[in-house]
Formats: C-alpha cells, sequence, structure tokens
C-alpha cells in the first residue's frame, strides 16, 4: 500500500513537472485518520519535498480531526459564533423589534451553527450541549428584553419566541439531505448505496420508510435515514414540490401540538 502510494506521489510528480505546474507543499498536509493510539506514521513527499503531518485539517469551511471526533470544529464555530453574539447583544440593545433580532441570529450566527452539519452532525450529547449554549444566550436576550414580566425557562423560552433546539434542526437537516438526495437534488452515491427503500405490505401506521445495511448502521447514511424516518411518517417525501427544513420543522410542530 505505502509503495503504491509512492507511486502515486511520484507520478504527480512528474505531471506537475511536465505540465510546468508548481505545487504549493507549505497547504500541503498528511492526516492519517484513526483511532489507535499507537499507529504507523511515515514520512511522505512530494515533488521531493516532505509533507508536514498535522492532526487536524480544515476543508471546505469544516475541521476534520485525526479522529473525526470534530471536537477541533465545534471549538472553532463555538468560538466564532459567541463572538458574534455578543456583538449583537451590543449593537442591538436599544432595538425594539425581536424581528430584527431574528434577523442578525439567523444570518450571522445559527448559519454558521448549521453550515455542513450533515457531515459532523455524529457528536456527543457533551459537546452537542455546549453548542446549545450559543442559542440559550440568544433566547435569554430576547425573553428578558421583550418578556420580562415572565419567569425564564430556555424550554418554555423556545416555545414562545417560535424557534427550535439546534440538535432538534439538525437532525432535521439529516432528514432533508436524505430526502434531497432521493430527489436528485443533491448527489451522494455512498448514500444511495448503503440505503434502501421499504415498500409496506399493507396499510401500516408505523412504517419505516427506508433502511441501512446492517454493517453501516454507524455511519452517516444510517444518521440520515433514521431522521428521514422520524419525518416521513407526517410527511410525504416524495410528493410535488420543495422540501425545506423549515417545512419539516412545522410539520414536526404540528404533530407535536396534537399529541
Amino acid at each position: 500500500m505505502i509503495a503504491s502510494y509512492f507511486n502515486l506521489t511520484n507520478s504527480v510528480s512528474d505531471w506537475c513537472t511536465a505540465n510546468f505546474v508548481k505545487l504549493n507543499i507549505a497547504k500541503t498536509h498528511v492526516v492519517s485518520y484513526t483511532r489507535k493510539t499507537n499507529f504507523l506514521s511515515y514520512e511522505y513527499q512530494l515533488c521531493h519535498a516532505i509533507i508536514t503531518s498535522t492532526s487536524s485539517i480544515k476543508d471546505l469551511g469544516v475541521f476534520f480531526d485525526s479522529k473525526l471526533h470534530f471536537h477541533t470544529h465545534v471549538n472553532y464555530i463555538f468560538s466564532e459564533c459567541i463572538k458574534l453574539l455578543g456583538l449583537i447583544r451590543s449593537i442591538t440593545y436599544r432595538f425594539s423589534s425581536l424581528e430584527s433580532l431574528y434577523v442578525l441570529y439567523f444570518t450571522l450566527v445559527r448559519s454558521k451553527l448549521e453550515y455542513a452539519s450533515v457531515v459532523w452532525n455524529y457528536i456527543t450529547s457533551t459537546v452537542a450541549n455546549k453548542l446549545e449554549r450559543i442559542q440559550q444566550k440568544f433566547a435569554s436576550v430576547c425573553f428578558f428584553r421583550f418578556s420580562l414580566h415572565i419567569s425564564y425557562n430556555y424550554t418554555d423560552s423556545l416555545e414562545k419566541l417560535s424557534l427550535q433546539s439546534l440538535n432538534t434542526r439538525r437532525h432535521h437537516l439529516d432528514a432533508l439531505f436524505l430526502v434531497q438526495v432521493f430527489r436528485g437534488l443533491k448527489s451522494c452515491y455512498s448514500l444511495l448505496e448503503n440505503v434502501s427503500l421499504h415498500v409496506p405490505p399493507s396499510n401500516l401506521r408505523d412504517f419505516s420508510l427506508s433502511g441501512v445495511c446492517p454493517s453501516n448502521k454507524h455511519c452517516p447514511s444510517a444518521r440520515c435515514t433514521c431522521a428521514a424516518n422520524a419525518v416521513s411518517k407526517d410527511l410525504d417525501i416524495f410528493a410535488i414540490g420543495t422540501v425545506s427544513v423549515n417545512h419539516i420543522s412545522h410539520v414536526n410542530k404540528q404533530k407535536v401540538g396534537i399529541n
């Protein structure tokens, strides 16, 4: 395997030399994805230069750590969003419109908290609670500025502010991703290979629309499948029309209200 890697890097190096393409070795890194304490480490070379090894790398806005725990990414977005939330709190001190706070929070903060969540949503409850603290702070700001006569409780404030927890929204984004893949709006061949559609033998009230290969039950495909099964019981994901995370959230709220 190592020999084939060296042959591949040599081929890339030769192609770059022949086509007068200069690679930036300083921006090239090697990450070994494993959760083992002791693992084999090699010095990889490209264009006759040693590639720097690192435990975390940023790709398209997401930090991938060597153990795929995404702690580095969560810490990064938490730090960025807590600063932005502090800025919003300062500049809106004299605002009298709750909608203005919503626009700033949704645009500057929540968008960062939910960016590419399908990739990194496989996080522990402790890490998820850390991210939830950001929305708790935002809810408390809104609540105390516009509802001082009512005692504050985060769960109750979400209902009064017409918000959902970040964990619930990430769950709905997982479901939305699978729906978009099934509709051909997004491309993910690995998900289609792992997920299968079920045809009910009769008109059953409790039925799982899709299933995942048992050998891949811990992969992101399984997580998205479980999320889609949860919402498909109250939402026709193949119906004509657009389906958004707000649409899924609205259907879920109606279900909770009926129950």
